[in-house]
């Protein structure tokens, strides 16, 4: 997963995000002026390629029990000094005929913080808009369910889309939750680099768990 410096190649990356146009396409947001709003008190905003192997993408496969449908994903991390203020993923999930473009938002800890319709291009259905049933991800995380019509309460006359916003929350929280996983092992990799150096210049390592 390859780190992006900020300015013209965050630009770059949030023109890529753009949603397609469609003769039916209603954008409600553009990336930057909703990554703008969310971490309006954040110092810095990159972002992160994350190209998914083939090893992780079996396990998050597994875990959503359907397909991953790209191999590469760009996270938004937002960072105040060392602290991580949170983390956004924009991403798009088939409707009934047409992609919907969304936009999940995680705490530190990998929780939904916020969920967002960035365009929709059906002609009904986008009462996924509502606040009442968005706030029903708030809170969420990789080890909650997401089924529609059972953990999340759908939308009358919006079934489908629902069912499209609950796939697409789910599979964001599983692309978070791997990158803080891969986050936590380099961590703890490097927290035991001094002490390997030191063994290794005379020190007995001790196979002791």
């Amino acid at each position: 997963m390859a780190r992006g410096s900020l300015v013209p190649m965050l630009v770059c990356a949030l023109a890529a995000l753009a949603p397609a146009r469609s003769a039916r396409a209603e954008q409600f947001w553009t990336p930057q002026a909703l990554l703008a709003e969310q971490f309006k008190s954040s110092q810095q905003v990159s972002y992160v390629r994350a190209r998914i192997d083939t090893a992780l993408r079996a396990r998050i496969d597994a875990r959503l029990g359907r397909q991953l449908p790209k191999s590469e994903y760009t996270l938004f991390v937002a960072k105040t000094g060392e602290r991580i203020d949170g983390y956004a993923l924009f991403d798009e999930q088939v409707g009934q005929h047409e992609p919907i473009s969304f936009a999940t938002f995680f705490d530190a800890a990998g929780r939904v913080t916020r969920v967002e319709v960035v365009a929709y291009r059906e002609p009904y259905g986008d009462g996924i808009r509502a606040e009442r049933f968005r706030r029903q991800f708030l809170g969420r995380s990789v080890r909650s369910r997401f089924r529609a019509g059972e953990d999340i309460d759908t939308i009358s006359g919006a079934t489908i889309s629902s069912r499209s916003m609950c796939i697409a929350v789910e599979r964001a929280a599983a692309l978070i939750d791997a990158w803080l996983q891969k986050q936590a092992v380099e961590v703890a990799s490097a927290d035991r680099a001094p002490a390997l150096a030191k063994a290794s210049n005379g020190a007995r390592l001790s196979t002791t768990q």
